[in-house]
């Protein structure tokens, strides 16, 4: 095409330009690349490696505790049950002051109002995870921590709206105060919101009333920190199936100076009430040298969708294949997609017989805890019957006892009145006969009562 409007001469060069052209923006792209992750920080679903010994899915270079569960597409760190704490941390020490951090949570629950605690990020010295009151993890870290606060606590000195996001730094000396809930001293405390810029509100969570829940709807977070302009920002970004919505700019904290070196971590925990924590990927990139790390994060979600698109492509007959009508690559990987498909639909069968037979049997074992339980019922419900019983019978014989006596004094009194000449050696007589008659009597009651009573 360049030949037909160029003289003869010209042909050779105009060949070559396209070449130059396509090495030049070759060079200019390669330069604007988007840094890699750091694999030995970073995890993203799938999670296939699967513990031989416990059967459980492990991540490489990650550590889950509590009640943290790796699953194929994401880690959940608590389940909608109450008092769960889990987490997972890194094992590898982070060395750098210049990276980019890049999360896809999802918080979700059944109740459209109660609901808590939350979820953090860490970047703190200490390696291990002991549990604790923040966030499922130890209060007095030294590093920062960042809190998706979800449960609104007793707000004496912030008037912020939940759920709630902000940073805090620790040197390993303040105290974790949400909200101000104990008045301490200043100097010994931290307090979510207590610095200009440090916190935002944000509805981050998806509930089941929602008309756009769905297990693909998450929330991007991207935290960048600079040590050389001792910055810490943080925004946010909802998305949806086919959809990315805006970022929002969270915070944007200065001076902010953080260890130079620590350890990544996410923890999560529940209380009285309760949401589903998951985590679908964690990558850390470094930014040394990046100008601009917004649109550095931003190359590299397009190359990540490239590549995605890429793979899909693969399925398409090429135009060259077309015309010289060579299906045999295509048919390969539609051959190769719908194997693959296949397997995947034939486990997704053995997995929904497998749970379908273990609720069957949790349906089984239920059924016959409520019918020993209403046979329980039963047998109370029948001896509180034969109690009131008894306890009739009872007051039956003591009103009798109480007859008899009184007739007794009667007669006791009639006798006295018909033998005034009786001696005092009848009397006697007579009264210790009544006093026998009386013992006998109560005997025979206590009797009766015990027996009715058992």
């Amino acid at each position: 095409p360049f030949r037909r409007d160029m003289p003869q001469s010209h042909a050779s060069t105009s060949r070559t330009r396209p070449l130059v052209l396509a090495a030049g923006c070759f060079a200019a792209a390669a330069a604007q690349a988007p840094g890699a992750p750091i694999m030995k920080h970073s995890f993203m679903a799938p999670f296939e490696a699967v513990n031989d010994f416990t059967g459980m899915r492990v991540i490489s270079d990650w550590e889950l505790g509590g009640s943290a569960v790796a699953h194929r597409g994401f880690v959940r760190l608590t389940a909608e049950k109450q008092s769960q704490k889990g987490w997972i941390a890194n094992r590898n020490s982070f060395e750098g002051g210049e990276w980019s951090l890049a999360m896809e949570l999802r918080a979700t629950g059944e109740s459209q109002y109660l609901f808590g605690d939350g979820l953090a990020i860490w970047f703190t010295t200490a390696y291990d995870v002991i549990e604790g009151p923040v966030f499922g993890r130890e209060d007095y870290w030294t590093g920062l921590g960042i809190f998706f606060d979800t449960f609104q606590n007793v707000d004496q000195q912030h008037h912020h709206k939940h759920p709630y996001i902000y940073a805090m730094v620790n040197d390993g000396t303040q105290h974790y105060v949400p909200d101000a809930e104990k008045k301490l001293d200043k100097a010994k405390q931290i307090l979510p919101g207590a610095h200009d810029n440090s916190g935002c509100s944000f509805d981050f969570r998806y509930n089941e009333a929602r008309q756009d829940v769905s297990v693909l709807n998450h929330t991007r977070v991207h935290v960048t920190y600079s040590a050389s302009q001792r910055r810490l920002n943080l925004r946010l970004q909802q998305t949806s199936v086919g959809h990315d919505g805006e970022w929002y700019q969270c915070l944007e904290a200065k001076d902010v100076e953080l260890p130079s070196s620590g350890y990544f971590a996410i923890s999560s925990a529940t209380g009285d009430l309760v949401d589903n924590h998951d985590i679908m990927h964690f990558v850390v990139r470094g930014t040394e040298g990046v100008d601009n790390v917004d649109q550095d994060h931003q190359a590299w979600l397009d190359q990540q969708k490239a590549l995605a698109a890429m793979q899909q492509s693969e399925l398409d007959l090429r135009p060259a294949e077309a015309v010289q009508r060579d299906y045999a690559r295509a048919l390969a990987a539609h051959t190769a997609s719908l194997k693959a498909l296949s397997a995947s639909v034939d486990k997704l069968q053995q997995q929904m017989e497998f749970q379908l037979a273990s609720i069957q049997a949790g349906v089984a074992i239920a059924r016959t805890t409520v019918d020993d339980k209403a046979n329980e019922l039963r047998e109370v419900k029948e001896r509180v019957e034969k109690e009131s019983s008894s306890a009739k019978v009872i007051s039956e014989l003591k009103k009798d006892a109480a007859d008899e006596m009184k007739q007794m004094k009667t007669e006791f009194k009639e006798a006295l009145k018909s033998g005034g000449g009786m001696s005092n050696l009848s009397f006697y007589f007579l009264l210790l006969l009544i006093v026998a008659l009386g013992g006998v009597g109560y005997n025979r009651y206590r009797k009766i009562m015990k027996s009715h009573l058992l």
